[in-house]
């Protein structure tokens, strides 16, 4: 059935016409959004991982570790579950999610490696502020 709308109805051709046009400036503005706000808890993430490193540089203690290592688990699981669609749009798919899962592996030694300077009788703390340091750098690749 198909209904049409006369002249003196008031609404003009344009709009009865071109629904799509703005079922997709609808979507495209959802879409921004959302990305708006995932991006803004990856930013909030990401300064909570550089406060916490930057305690555990200071006391250089096994529960700021672990805490450390829990919010970057949490913030890979982010990255990988919720803001994978970012590398989508910038890389084909088989090329991003290699990156992704390389730099995950990657994160996960290091975290390994600082782990092991901490409970080392040696410690070293230039290279445990070079762990942490490299250990931003990476999940700053991730992000961006």
């Amino acid at each position: 059935m198909r209904v049409s709308l006369q002249p003196e109805f008031g609404l003009p051709k344009d709009v009865l016409i071109h629904t799509d046009q703005s079922n997709r400036n609808f979507s495209e503005h959802l879409k921004n959004v959302k990305n708006n706000h995932i991006k803004h808890r990856m930013d909030l993430e990401l300064n909570a991982i550089n406060d916490i490193g930057r305690r555990l540089l200071k006391n250089m203690s096994l529960s700021d570790l672990r805490e450390y290592r829990k919010k970057i688990a949490e913030f890979l699981k982010m990255c990988i579950s919720q803001g994978f669609y970012f590398k989508e749009e910038q890389l084909p798919a088989r090329y991003g999610r290699s990156k992704i899962l390389s730099i995950v592996k990657t994160v996960n030694q290091k975290l390994i490696d600082l782990a092991e300077q901490l409970l080392s009788e040696n410690r070293d703390s230039l290279k445990i502020m070079a762990l942490v340091d490299e250990i931003r750098g990476l999940l700053l690749d991730l992000y961006s």
